[in-house]
């Protein structure tokens, strides 16, 4: 007699809900308080004035409050109409050019970082383990920003109860690090690039003795210099963004430093554990990698420089580009164009860790790509009130539907909110996430064609994309992963977003 091994099924996830408070008719609480009131108002005024002007009211009521009742594309009309008006404000100003260099009127350098990039500054210090890091320090949030390069152990040859072991101690590392009050962002960023052969090259030069004998020199260049053509690598890297809480911190970037350079071996630590082996970048290579993103064509400088002991010579300063300019759709920057898009909603169902697979592996036709995960964690105290709500919001959203037939949906969504609120209570934490994909390529890219591949690339991860329009040179600094983080940003009261 045989035994057969029991297969073990796939271990599945959720992608989360979206913590919604839901009025009458499934409205905002905003849109239907508005409505309410024009309702209310319209029915006061028929009973004082009679029905020609209740109507008149009723009208002008409806077109104040209907932009907060629809929306296209999860934005209501008010912020629709607010992101517009400004763009167009914007390019009547010529705010949306940037003409750097020698003779510019911009004061600070020839390549100084453009936008919402240009107050920041860039320190550097050393950890615990005296291993050198750099800091971005954006002055207006008091947020201070270091990023660690990572090296993703990947899901080749290993056994799915170690994968599965990977993604718990993410999760564990996103809900102890996350937890903690200052705390802002963690973003980890996806980045492929062409592979220019100047690295291999360097590295081969480095291990070639001067006295070796002309045929294994030779053997070696020639390994260095064998690169296939299209050669696209893939490069991660994880920022974290804190945000300064003690008065002293807001004014010393050097007081922060200490703190981030007490942490930091704890956190590459807790990244050993997913999988991920990781160090603190320097000032140099965070220097290195923006320069690169806003003119691609210095990559092979930028590579070639690193085997030279005086490294690439650029400051913080220098890390932007000459010239740029912000179009509706896209962003050109330095003989280089590049399209940003944000997700729109998270994949539906349950998923596998595999999930984003094929939107972050290296494509030949974008070769530039780069997928930026932004992770903004709740403190434990705010995670436990949104579950309770998010979880009542779901009760009363099954009460008022009509017809007496409560909907699978509605349904669905009690239980995911109640799991999520079983698993904070046993310490889990509770994050927003979401996601922006930048592709660059050459000023003279067939742009629809880029846009039908990445977009397929998301059909494929059930994910589903906007572009990010009017504000494509803000997605760009954003998916970078140096601190911009766009809610923070944003410019629309609350109570208009419905």
């Amino acid at each position: 007699m045989t035994t057969q091994t029991p297969i073990e099924p796939e271990r599945t996830y959720s992608a989360g809900t979206i913590p919604r408070s839901e009025g009458l008719l499934g409205l905002s609480w905003p849109g239907m308080v508005a409505a309410g009131i024009v309702v209310v108002a319209a029915m006061i005024t028929h009973l004082v004035a009679g029905f020609p002007v209740s109507a008149i009211m009723f009208v002008a009521g409806a077109l104040v409050a209907g932009p907060l009742v629809i929306r296209v594309n999860g934005r209501s009309g008010y912020e629709r109409c607010i992101l517009l008006t400004r763009w167009i404000r914007g390019r009547r100003r010529r705010e949306t050019l940037y003409r750097g260099g020698a003779f510019s009127a911009v004061p600070g350098g020839a390549c100084q970082l453009p936008g919402l990039l240009t107050s920041t500054r860039l320190y550097e210090g050393r950890d615990v383990a005296g291993w050198p890091f750099g800091m971005i320090h954006a002055p207006r949030l008091h947020e201070y920003t270091i990023i660690l390069a990572c090296w993703p152990q990947g899901a080749e040859a290993i056994d799915q109860p170690v994968v599965d072991r990977w993604v718990a101690a993410w999760g564990g590392f996103l809900a102890d690090i996350g937890g903690q009050p200052d705390i802002a962002a963690i973003v980890p960023v996806l980045d492929t690039v062409p592979e220019t052969g100047n690295r291999l090259l360097g590295e081969v030069e480095t291990l070639t003795i001067p006295d070796a004998p002309p045929v294994a020199r030779d053997v070696l260049r020639a390994l260095g210099t064998g690169l296939p053509a299209q050669h696209v690598r893939l490069e991660a890297r994880l920022a974290i963004t804190l945000r300064a809480t003690t008065p002293g911190r807001r004014r010393d970037p050097a007081e922060q430093t200490l703190e981030v350079a007490r942490r930091l071996t704890g956190i590459v630590a807790a990244l050993e554990e997913a999988g991920v082996r990781a160090r603190p970048m320097t000032a140099a290579e965070v220097v290195a990698f923006v320069r690169r993103s806003f003119d691609p064509s210095s990559q092979p400088d930028l590579e070639a420089a690193v085997a030279d002991p005086a490294g690439h010579g650029l400051e913080w300063a220098d890390a932007g580009p000459i010239e740029h300019d912000e179009r509706r759709d896209h962003y050109r920057h330095m003989g280089a164009v590049s399209v940003t898009w944000e997700m729109d909603a998270a994949p539906q169902g349950v998923v596998t860790e595999r999930v984003l697979a094929r939107l972050l592996e290296p494509n030949a036709e974008l070769p530039r790509k780069r997928v930026a995960v932004v992770y903004r964690p709740h403190s434990a105290a705010e995670a436990t009130k949104i579950a309770d709500n998010d979880f009542r919001d779901a009760l009363v959203a099954t009460q008022n539907q009509r017809g007496g037939i409560t909907s699978a949906a509605s349904v669905i969504r009690v239980a995911a909110t109640e799991q999520a609120r079983i698993e904070q209570a046993r310490g889990h934490g509770v994050s927003r996430y979401g996601l922006l994909v930048t592709v660059t390529s050459p000023a003279d890219a067939d742009l629809p064609r880029i846009e039908a591949l990445t977009k397929d690339l998301a059909v494929q991860c059930r994910l589903r994309i906007r572009r990010s329009y009017r504000y494509q040179a803000a997605a760009f600094a954003a998916s970078l992963g140096v601190g911009v983080l766009l809610p923070e940003h944003a410019n629309v009261p609350k109570f208009l977003e419905g």
